[in-house]
């Protein structure tokens, strides 16, 4: 049996075609040498990793290689299909096609066989035509694979995707205060990603080791506490003698009392050249003009992120992005979204921005049966606002108008607790109200008692 498995690999091994077989798992039963050879990765490289249908953030070749001949899901629903795959290598790009083709035992599929051309791609567009909405998740797969494939070299952009201008500058900036010591202030809604831009832009160096990142949460934290670790962090790297920069980020800084303005002060103007500060706010930029005695708006680079209803034509990308993430530990694979399923995406308003599509992605997932979600997958919330923008009232016919409106505002409201974790004054701030207001609507709606309400 071991010389006839030796005999049977030695053939494979003199085959000139590049090509991978998956087990019904999507882990690496064989690649030849071939394969090997076109993707500079062993087979020892990938025979642990799961070949899942996603754009991977790694900046490790041989994840960034599993990623690209991940199947699409359909193929291990029997259907085959041809796809156009970019592999890169030290100083080009090789582009070639891949037939990837189920293997059937019984009526299930056990396995994917994955054949790769053994010339570079002429043509741009697929040799055989896909259905419409099967090409254009293939597509939005493709552009994701390429925006991190691009934003890969040199800054950790993983989730600073967008076509839009706003986004473009938006990673100008980001890129410009990567390169600089400066502090920066980051200025946006409640869920526009603040954390994330901050964190990016710590970790943006890819040259150097990473330093510490010591987030403070101005909003819960006592002022002592928030003192003693501006503090603590001032005397652990100060004498460090090394390239590492460390960042002191705060979070909610409009909510850092008055009385440590001075503090910052001292900690701008000590300039340490591995020492920053990153502040985030929810407050727009006027604001911060107004207070003269804050000091953290001087001498710092300052980026706005916009709410997710500003950039509708990133709403696509992003939500590929959510749901390739899921892709990544789910048992059940997605490939993409219905062109209906896009369309009511893009047309709802967000309140709660990139958070509320993350956790909206999350739910389709779960909920689907199939390998692109639909417009029925989504929440019944984000049909009912298309639906109710889209019908035309018959002649004569009297609108309710206050129960529309009050059935909307009672769903908004649901939806802002739900993403602050049932704080009340976090949820108010979402929804651009003040928060004895919010506690007369959750009265109104039956969402508390009375006796809560007056506490």
């Amino acid at each position: 049996m071991k010389f006839r498995s030796s005999k049977l690999i030695k053939f494979l091994q003199t085959i000139q075609q590049p090509f991978l077989l998956l087990d019904g798992n999507a882990k690496l039963l064989f690649c030849n040498s071939a394969l090997e050879e076109w993707t500079g990765c062993r087979m020892e490289q990938l025979v642990d990793l799961p070949f899942r249908y996603r754009a991977s953030t790694s900046r490790q070749k041989h994840e960034m290689i599993v990623a690209a001949l991940a199947p699409p899901p359909e193929v291990f629903q029997g259907r085959r299909c041809r796809i156009l795959l970019t592999i890169d290598r030290v100083t080009s790009q090789s582009r070639r096609y891949a037939n990837f083709v189920p293997l059937f035992i019984s009526q299930n599929s056990n396995g994917v066989l994955v054949l790769v051309d053994e010339s570079e791609a002429k043509m741009i567009s697929p040799e055989q035509p896909e259905t419409t909405e099967r090409q254009a998740a293939l597509e939005l797969h493709q552009a994701l694979l390429s925006f991190r494939r691009r934003q890969a070299g040199r800054f950790r952009w993983d989730r600073m995707i967008g076509v839009s201008p706003i986004m473009q500058r938006i990673r100008r900036l980001a890129r410009l205060a990567v390169d600089s010591t400066a502090s920066v202030l980051i200025l946006g809604e409640p869920g526009t990603g603040k954390e994330h831009l901050a964190s990016a832009i710590h970790y943006g160096q890819s040259n150097e080791p990473p330093g510490a990142f010591v987030p403070i949460e101005c909003q819960i934290l006592e002022q002592e506490l928030i003192t003693s670790t501006i503090y603590a962090f001032r005397k652990r790297f100060q004498r460090e003698e090394t390239s590492r920069r460390h960042t002191l980020f705060l979070k909610d800084a409009d909510a850092l009392p008055a009385t440590l303005y001075p503090l910052i002060a001292e900690f701008i103007a000590a300039s340490y050249a591995n020492q920053r500060l990153i502040a985030a706010s929810t407050q727009p930029f006027n604001h911060w003009t107004n207070h003269e005695s804050f000091p953290i708006i001087l001498g710092t680079i300052t980026i706005e992120l916009p709410p997710l209803h500003q950039r509708k034509e990133d709403i696509p990308m992003l939500a590929q992005m959510f749901l390739e993430e899921h892709n990544e530990t789910a048992n059940r694979q997605r490939s993409g979204f219905t062109s209906d399923a896009l369309d009511f995406l893009v047309q709802y308003y967000f309140p709660g921005n990139i958070e509320e599509l993350e956790q909206l992605i999350t739910e389709a997932h779960r909920k689907s049966n199939a390998t692109l979600i639909t417009a029925a997958d989504l929440p019944v919330r984000i049909r009912n606002v298309w639906e109710a923008a889209a019908q035309v009232p018959a002649d004569n016919k009297p609108i309710e108008l206050e129960p529309f409106l009050q059935n909307v505002e009672k769903e908004l409201i649901e939806r802002a607790l739900h993403l602050a974790d049932n704080n009340k004054s976090k949820a108010a701030e979402l929804l651009g109200i003040t928060r004895p207001r919010l506690y007369r609507r959750l009265e109104f709606f039956g969402l508390i008692d009375s006796d809560s309400a007056e506490n």
